[in-house]
């Protein structure tokens, strides 16, 4: 089923016709999660976390990432309270209502969702020109953790002044439209590829309309064994391989095994240095879609497969950078 999700801040007298009529299922301080067959409100085991109706009290200037943060640690234990226990997948259930808030807030999709672009890329760029970078933000500020992870991998690209650059598991884009918004013009070649055809569409979408021409974005799963070749039929006349090649929270995704197969395409992609980042965690977080967990002692021995010159460090996360010989 599809959720009905109100924004209070647009259907504001639907959700207040609704609190007339209907006693919520549950209530936190940015949702309240209404059935809507009020009939099954009394039998949790009837309870279907998409079947539902949400209203939420975002405001259109805080359509951006950190929307994430609030259904993560705010609408998921909520509905999980409240009947969808074990039975749903949180990975499933988290980008579902993410996108179902940011596509509440205005009657033409893509004008919401270039909003949330517009508001993260915004909120990112601010972060990463302070000083203390995320220091003093909330616990849990997913923008300004991404924005020190951005900063830290523009960084090690910029140390080697690529003439390409390649993003794989890109998601929404965000880490290449904001380089293209720091580096100056004329700066190497931008991709962003992604194994999720419809993030791909709306990063591309959202280039687009923006003026952006200097960023390609493709749909390619790194775990095929064509990538390379798939790649560049794609961005042709560019073609692998890319000067630096980032992968930031990328391999926490996979699946154990597929791990070595994925570095190895990585590498292969490479043609001077790569740029690897993970989140530490003590278990694998199924909200995100994590499937495996790193440390510094992990990254360390990937690096010393691929045989390059490496180095691990600790900063926002676990970082591996590998770098050609010569390169």
């Amino acid at each position: 089923m599809t959720p009905i999700t109100l924004s209070r801040q647009r259907h504001g007298m639907l959700a207040d016709c609704l609190a007339d009529r209907a006693p919520p299922r549950a209530r936190s301080r940015r949702f309240t999660v209404y059935d809507i067959d009020a009939g099954r409100a009394a039998d949790p085991r009837s309870f279907d976390p998409f079947d539902v109706i949400l209203v939420h009290d975002f405001d259109p200037s805080e359509i951006d990432n950190n929307i994430g943060r609030y259904v993560a640690d705010e609408l998921l234990p909520l509905l999980s309270l409240h009947g969808a226990g074990g039975r749903s997948n949180p990975q499933a259930l988290f980008e579902r209502f993410v996108g179902e808030i940011v596509r509440s807030m205005h009657g033409d999709e893509r004008h919401a969702w270039h909003l949330f672009y517009d508001n993260t890329l915004d909120r990112l760029h601010e972060a990463a020109q302070r000083p203390d970078g995320a220091n003093g933000q909330d616990a849990g500020d997913f923008v300004a953790d991404f924005a020190a992870i951005y900063r830290q991998a523009a960084g090690l690209a910029a140390a080697v002044a690529p003439a390409t650059l390649l993003d794989v598991a890109t998601c929404f884009g965000f880490f290449p439209l904001g380089l293209a918004r720091t580096w100056h013009a004329g700066g190497p070649a931008l991709i962003g590829c992604d194994c999720n055809a419809a993030l791909v569409a709306l990063a591309e979408d959202y280039a687009g309309v923006r003026g952006r021409s200097d960023i390609r974005f493709v749909a390619a799963d790194i775990g095929a064994a064509t990538v390379a070749q798939h790649l560049a039929r794609q961005l042709a006349p560019l073609s692998p391989p890319f000067d630096v090649v980032t992968a930031i929270h990328l391999l926490e995704h996979l699946e154990p095994a597929e791990t070595a197969p994925a570095m190895a395409a990585l590498w292969s992609l490479t043609a001077r240095r790569l740029v690897i980042a993970v989140p530490v965690e003590e278990t694998p977080d199924p909200r995100f879609g994590h499937r495996q967990v790193f440390d510094r002692a992990r990254l360390a021995a990937l690096g010393d497969r691929l045989g390059g010159r490496w180095q691990c460090f600790d900063d926002h996360g676990a970082w591996l950078v590998v770098d050609r010989p010569g390169a």
